[in-house]
């Protein structure tokens, strides 16, 4: 999607508001995301499942095309699943590394100990959901809506992407090295939808680094 009818591009620019915005204005009102707030993360997986719903709504309906394939949508090739395939063993051995490495002694206030509170079904909710809806958001919806008012600059579209992607967790993160992680993980998320133009594998990646996070570290992790 290069070029729009002008009603189309009047509901591009809401869509666009509205996948992008809508994470940071959560963050506005959230500003100190915390993993054993429970109540909040249900609210921000109701809040994530909705905002696909109104984005497919704005699509089907006011820009009229197809939501599948306008967001990448698409039947992976074998090739996809080769890159994601290498890209998850490179991922798992340094999530892993990095993950022991900050692993604090008595694990109170740590990431992994915060994830150890939750309950196991809640984790696994949080990784499907960030990895579906957050790809369709960042990724195969902004991306190819932003590179239309970027000059047909897909590599701008993502980096505005990724900066706003990144924004999205600074409640959860805060300045640290951890918001420097998600920065670095949606460049490279991005770098594969642009190449690649599947979403199906960018979906994928995200659901498995998640889960090293989540659900694996933490299942061998004793906090003491």
């Amino acid at each position: 999607m290069t070029r729009f009818a002008p009603a189309a591009r009047t509901a591009t620019i809401v869509g666009l508001i509205f996948a992008l915005g809508w994470p940071l204005a959560l963050a506005a009102f959230a500003p100190n995301q915390n993993l054993e707030n429970l109540r909040q993360d249900v609210t921000v997986v109701i809040c994530e499942w909705l905002s696909v719903g109104i984005l497919a709504a704005i699509v089907v309906w006011w820009e009229r095309v197809p939501f599948f394939s306008s967001v990448g949508l698409i039947r992976p090739k074998v090739r996809d699943v080769v890159i994601v395939a290498w890209l998850a063993f490179l991922a798992a051995v340094i999530c892993t590394v990095l993950a022991f490495t900050h692993l604090t002694a008595d694990g109170h206030g740590s990431i992994i100990g915060q994830v150890s509170a939750v309950p196991l079904p809640l984790r696994v909710l949080l990784v499907f959901t960030a990895g579906v809806c957050e790809e369709i958001l960042f990724r195969g919806y902004a991306l190819e809506r932003l590179k239309a008012f970027t000059g047909n600059n897909i590599w701008l579209a993502a980096l505005v992407g990724n900066v706003i992607f990144t924004l999205a967790h600074l409640p959860r993160y805060g300045l640290s090295g951890g918001l420097a992680g998600v920065f670095l993980v949606g460049a490279i998320l991005s770098a594969i939808y642009v190449w690649r133009r599947n979403l199906a594998g960018c979906i994928a990646l995200h659901w498995f680094i998640d889960g090293i996070s989540l659900l694996i570290i933490p299942a061998f992790v004793t906090i003491k």
